[in-house]
């Protein structure tokens, strides 16, 4: 059992109810003096906040200790949520006024400190230690979304923040691209973190300005928090599920929220991304086909909520588009991904026997055209799996160090790959790279994905597909069940590094984190850059 560090009678506001309560490292727990039923028990892994009050002539007591908590809750229908609760507790036991305020701040501290992460011995009762207030700088994109953005800063994250004393420092964003120049200027030493109240392609923009930081290094590991104020939403979810193991969120705005407030941090993976735009990093994904085609063209919609990606899959689907392209990759074969989809024969070489079968060509022309173009190529051979960062022909001092992996080094786009990298050609409704286990709020898309992962999942569907089948698959994602539907349609690849050659007419999209990138060759390699988000449950801790 649990020790009691600390334990006192207090008055239940309003009701002036005599409690006796009692303090340890994992729970508050309340009696009711009164009666013999079961106490409260309040987890200190839900609490977020302690406040101490001062009472009037109308109450029981001069000084009360509000406790903020928001424990998840079952909701009548599915899954649960979080909801905020508060508890008054009234101290009127010692002779003078100034006794019960300096017991009232004592239970405050013990609360505070026990809350922020840190287990309270017996000999720290007496003199506990300060937990520092933090303080943020918060951007927000009023155009993102629905343009709630700042009513969602307002209305939920000003009061939370307040309820936990935290200090806010607020930026609003005036056009694209303002948060990467933001953030490559921000004076860091500042602020315990960055919060973002805004979509994925803010998170997008961030990141991107941190990295072309001269002192990249340390700036990346500013810890970031995400609270969904944009369309898709997917690093907020995938970080709400990496903390709790719930898919999907009733309330995602207090969830992540709630992540943000108890400030673990957690590892948030990069990838080095080439393409006709430029190098950059990205943390969330790459599409082709049907999901970017989806994402873009579905901003027209962005008046009507998440509702425009329903409404933008259904014109898709019966306007249906296919895309001829290659596809090669460099697997990862220490991804356990690899042992539960061999079996259903969604990965590495059935799945390779199985798209040339559907393709015009046979294998061995295949084999002859991959050959030719390898002759022209230069052997830079390395270990696939070799991730320190290098790229001496860098003139760029703030990037020279991390550009790209050794296998990247001198694979331009527009160079033939050595014999490390296996490949696909044929014909696709989509490929999408994912990085994280959502896509969207209520997408869960790679359940296996990490945010520290160092593991790319190809994930392909091909144009042998029929509607119907698209259309089960597209009702699955929410639950992440689409994987179940294992055919000789879908194809799971886990990778280290990809490159996508597109061989049919513009006539798509491509996207990077949602953003719009111009259609032609996209390679990616994960890094060995880590980027920091906050949590409630840090790397060390998995749920």
């Amino acid at each position: 059992m649990d020790k009691v560090l600390l334990s006192g009678d207090f008055l239940l506001y309003p009701k002036k109810v005599p409690l006796q309560v009692l303090l340890t490292n994992k729970n508050l727990t309340i009696k009711n003096k009164l009666t013999k039923g079961a106490p409260e028990v309040i987890s200190l892994a839900d609490v977020i906040g302690c406040h101490v009050l001062q009472g009037n002539k109308t109450t029981s007591a001069q000084w009360y200790l509000c406790i903020f908590f928001y424990p998840l809750k079952k909701k009548v229908f599915k899954g649960y949520s979080r909801c905020r609760s508060t508890k008054s507790l009234g101290i009127a036991c010692c002779d003078s006024d100034s006794e019960n305020k300096s017991l009232a701040e004592k239970w405050k501290k013990a609360i505070k400190f026990i809350t922020a992460g840190n287990n309270m011995t017996e000999d720290q009762t007496d003199c506990i230690p300060e937990i520092e207030q933090r303080h943020f700088v918060v951007y927000i994109n009023p155009f993102s979304g629905r343009g709630k953005a700042m009513q969602i800063y307002k209305d939920h994250v000003k009061h939370v923040f307040c309820e936990a004393e935290i200090k806010s420092t607020v930026v609003k964003t005036e056009y694209a691209g303002h948060a990467c120049k933001l953030a490559k200027e921000i004076e860091l030493g500042k602020y315990d973190g960055i919060i973002i109240v805004s979509g994925d392609g803010l998170v997008h923009e961030v990141i991107n300005g941190l990295m072309d930081r001269v002192d990249w290094e340390q700036a990346i590991k500013t810890p970031l928090g995400i609270v969904p104020g944009g369309s898709g939403n997917a690093l907020a979810a995938s970080i709400v599920y990496a903390s709790t193991g719930r898919s999907w969120s009733e309330n995602p705005i207090y969830d992540s929220v709630f992540e943000i407030v108890k400030f673990s941090t957690r590892d948030l993976s990069l990838v080095y991304t080439k393409s006709e735009k430029g190098n950059f990093y990205s943390f969330l994904n790459f599409a082709w086909g049907f999901i970017a085609d989806v994402d873009i063209e579905s901003e027209k919609y962005r008046a009507i909520g998440d509702v425009r990606f329903t409404l933008g899959c259904l014109v898709r689907t019966f306007n249906l588009r296919k895309y001829q392209g290659t596809l090669s990759y460099i697997p990862d074969h220490d991804s356990h991904i690899w042992k539960i989809f061999e079996k259903k024969h969604v990965c590495k070489h059935k799945v390779v026997a199985s798209l040339q079968e559907s393709s015009e060509e046979d294998e061995s022309q295949l084999e002859t055209r991959h050959r030719e173009k390898n002759e022209k190529h230069v052997d830079t051979t390395v270990n696939a799996r070799s991730l320190p960062m290098v790229e001496a022909d860098s003139a760029n001092p703030t990037t020279s160090d991390l550009s790209c992996p050794p296998y990247l080094q001198h694979e331009q786009i527009t160079n033939s790959l050595s014999n490390d990298w296996q490949y696909l050609e044929g014909e696709f409704v989509w490929v999408s790279a994912i990085y994280l286990s959502h896509l969207g709020k209520d997408m869960f898309m790679m359940p296996h994905a990490k945010c520290g992962g160092d593991t790319i999942y190809l994930y392909c569907l091909k144009s042998t597909v029929s509607r119907a089948r698209l259309l089960q698959v597209l009702l699955s994602i929410k639950d992440g069940n689409h994987l179940e539907l294992v055919e000789q349609d879908t194809l799971v690849i886990p990778c280290k590094a990809f490159r996508l050659e597109p061989l049919s007419k513009h006539t798509g999209y491509m996207a990077v984190d949602g953003e719009l990138i111009p259609y032609g060759p996209v390679q990616a390699s994960v890094t060995a850059i880590k980027a920091k988000v906050i949590c409630s449950v840090g790397n060390d801790s998995v749920v």
